[in-house]
C-alpha cells in the first residue's frame, strides 16, 4: 500500500506544477523512460562520420540500471573506461546525465561503481555505494515527507559524515531553498518563482530558467552575479526529448549541439547520436527489457 499511496501523491505533484517546471514523478521519468521498465543498459561512445554512416570508435562508460516494478530505482551500476577518455581529442561536449546516482558528489569519480537501493521505508532511502569487489566505499541516506526529499546525508567508507543537505519548498511543493553542509563551510541555493521562470542564486553564477508549456526548460540564462554569461535554448521532439540546444556567451561565441534518435515500439529511445559544433560526436544506446 506504501508504494501506491506514494505513486499518487507524486502524479498530484505533477497536476499542481503542470504551468511552471515540470516535477519529475519517478527514477524512470527522471531518466525520460516510459511505461514499466525492469532494466536498462546504457552504453556511450565517441563516434566518427565515415561514408555517411556513423562509426563507433571509443566505448566511454557504461550505465546499467535496474528498476523495481514501482519504477524505483534498484541498483545502479556504472563502470568508465578512462584510458578512453586519455585518448579523446575533446570531450568538453560530453552531455549531462539526467541521473548521477551512480557518482554521488562527495565521493571520488572511480572507474567502477555500483549503487545499491534499500528502501527501509516509505519515509527512508538508503543508498550504498560498493567497489568492483562488493567492498562499501560510501553510504547516502535520504529522508522524505510528503512525497519530497527533505533532507539527505552522506557518509564515508569509514561511517563519517561528509556533508549533511536540507531541502525547503513552498506551498506549491516547489524547490526554494536547498543547502549543503560540509566540515569546513556550507553551499545555499535559493530558487524564486514568477509566472513561466525560475530564478535559482546562491553560488558563483547564478540560473534564469524559463519553461514551455509542458514544463520543460526552453531556455537558460547565466550570471556572475548581475553580470550576463550565457544563454542556451532548448528544443525537443514530440516524444519530449531534446534535439536542439543552441548557445550564445556574451563574449560573440555561439554553439549549436544537435540530437537524432531511434525509439522502440513503447516510445523510448535506444539510439541517441549528439552533433556537437566543435566537430565531436557522441553516441548513446540503450537496451530496455520491461515487465510483463
Amino acid at each position: 500500500m506504501g508504494c501506491i499511496k506514494t505513486y499518487r501523491l507524486w502524479a498530484a505533484l505533477a497536476l499542481l506544477s503542470s504551468c511552471g517546471e515540470r516535477v519529475t514523478v519517478s527514477d524512470l521519468d527522471s531518466l525520460g523512460l516510459k511505461y514499466r521498465v525492469k532494466s536498462v543498459d546504457e552504453s556511450f561512445y565517441i563516434a566518427d562520420s565515415r561514408f555517411d554512416s556513423i562509426v563507433l570508435t571509443k566505448k566511454l562508460y557504461q550505465y546499467r540500471y535496474r528498476f523495481h516494478y514501482d519504477s524505483r530505482y534498484k541498483s545502479v551500476e556504472k563502470t568508465l573506461f578512462p584510458d578512453s577518455f586519455a585518448s579523446a581529442d575533446s570531450l568538453l561536449n560530453v552531455p549531462e546525465q539526467d541521473s548521477t546516482e551512480s557518482f554521488p558528489h562527495s565521493f571520488k569519480e572511480p572507474e567502477y561503481c555500483f549503487v545499491n537501493y534499500r528502501y527501509a521505508s516509505d519515509s527512508l532511502t538508503v543508498l550504498e555505494i560498493l567497489d568492483a569487489r562488493g567492498g562499501l566505499t560510501g553510504r547516502i541516506e535520504r529522508k522524505y515527507g510528503g512525497g519530497r526529499l527533505l533532507s539527505e546525508e552522506r557518509y564515508s567508507e569509514s561511517g563519517s559524515l561528509l556533508s549533511k543537505s536540507g531541502f525547503r519548498y513552498d506551498s506549491r511543493h516547489r524547490l526554494t531553498n536547498s543547502t549543503v553542509f560540509y566540515e569546513n563551510g556550507y553551499l545555499e541555493t535559493d530558487c524564486a518563482y514568477s509566472a513561466g521562470e525560475k530564478l535559482e542564486s546562491g553560488g558563483e553564477f547564478n540560473y534564469r530558467y524559463k519553461f514551455d508549456i509542458n514544463g520543460r526548460i526552453s531556455s537558460k540564462q547565466t550570471y556572475r552575479g548581475v553580470s550576463p554569461v550565457a544563454e542556451r535554448h532548448f528544443k525537443y521532439n514530440g516524444f519530449g526529448d531534446l534535439i536542439m540546444t543552441h548557445e550564445t556567451g556574451m563574449d560573440g561565441t555561439v554553439g549549436k549541439t544537435v540530437y537524432e534518435y531511434e525509439y522502440d515500439a513503447l516510445n523510448n529511445w535506444t539510439l541517441c547520436v549528439e552533433y556537437s559544433c566543435t566537430g565531436n560526436i557522441f553516441v548513446r544506446k540503450r537496451e530496455i527489457t520491461y515487465y510483463n
